[in-house]
């Protein structure tokens, strides 16, 4: 039997895979497959069909073929209008993390848990749910902060396998030991160009002392930095920005500043205006062109601050 596992291309997502990899394992003993997912896929996602007999959808959009589905995000189920089976469907935007919901579901639902995993699936909830220090993050001395930076090189599905395939093989441990050889590469590798990415960011980036918006234009070296932001204006409250991603396709990003969140306004809900998703208090938009990009950041900074003189508004 082939158990099919789609999961989104963040620590969050390879956690979840892991857990839901043991689970299946032990239920089934068929043969694992994991498929990362990227938000640029949305568009072709529902026609999609997906490979096993068994199949889950983790950290993403509803897929109405998927056997079984867990997500957190409030746009996970912006295209799909139909039911959901409480037995098979799993959906709750007020989880900080679409690991921690599955480590409940697993338990409460089908009576499992796996401890081997704990330390995992809390340091998912700390990433996805921002739940750390900058001087967390600047310093990098957790092996998941480390695991989580190396994200941040531009990295082929082979990669995202291979980890899946670590979390699920030594669970906690991995967080224990030396960094595999190739995570640890990664991990240095990144490390050199986020330094270099904070100071092209400091050049380039405009701040706005009367609505604590930072806007900025950058290549892909900005997810080397994404804190940069913060680090660099502390009084920060929302960063909008244009990514150059690759074969000129654009991101634009959106986020309120994690460390002093308010939640007063709905960024994924904004993004997903635009075609695009997220949180609370983060989101991104999948775009075409440069000029384009600068358009709905134009218009998101005007959403924004209307939105913060009138906070009952929208997108409240």
């Amino acid at each position: 039997m082939e158990i099919g596992i789609y999961f989104h291309r963040d620590f969050d997502g390879l956690v979840s895979a892991a857990l839901i990899a043991d689970y299946a394992y032990e239920r089934w003993k068929g043969s694992i497959r994991f498929y990362p997912l990227s938000h640029g896929y949305k568009e072709k996602w529902l026609k999609s069909p997906l490979r096993g007999e068994i199949t889950y959808v983790l950290d993403f959009a509803f897929h109405e073929g998927a056997s079984f589905w867990f997500d957190h995000h409030q746009t996970g189920l912006e295209h799909y209008l139909g039911p959901l089976n409480k037995e098979r469907h799993f959906f709750d935007p007020s989880k900080s993390s679409c690991a921690i919901l599955i480590w409940e579901v697993l338990y409460e639902k089908f009576s499992y848990r796996n401890l081997n995993l704990q330390n995992l699936v809390n340091w998912a909830d700390i990433i996805d749910g921002a739940k750390f220090s900058l001087k967390d993050l600047v310093e990098c001395k957790e092996r998941a902060l480390q695991i989580h930076l190396s994200l941040s090189l531009e990295a082929d599905n082979a990669y995202l396998i291979e980890l899946a395939r670590l979390f699920f093989h030594y669970k906690d441990a991995i967080l224990r030991s030396n960094l595999p050889y190739i995570v640890e590469w990664r991990f240095k590798k990144a490390r050199e160009y986020q330094r270099q990415s904070l100071e092209k960011f400091k050049k380039i980036a405009k701040f706005d002392p009367k609505t604590g918006i930072v806007t900025f234009f950058m290549s892909r070296d900005f997810f080397y930095c994404r804190w940069a932001p913060y680090y660099v204006f502390p009084d920060c409250k929302y960063s909008l920005g244009v990514i150059n991603t690759e074969n000129e396709r654009y991101m634009v990003i959106v986020n309120e500043n994690p460390f002093s969140r308010s939640g007063k306004i709905n960024i994924g809900k904004i993004c997903a205006h635009y075609g695009g998703g997220g949180h609370l208090g983060v989101g991104g938009i999948n775009v075409s062109s440069l000029e384009e990009g600068q358009r709905i950041v134009g218009e998101i900074k005007a959403l924004i601050e209307d939105a913060l003189i009138k906070p009952k508004g929208e997108y409240a």
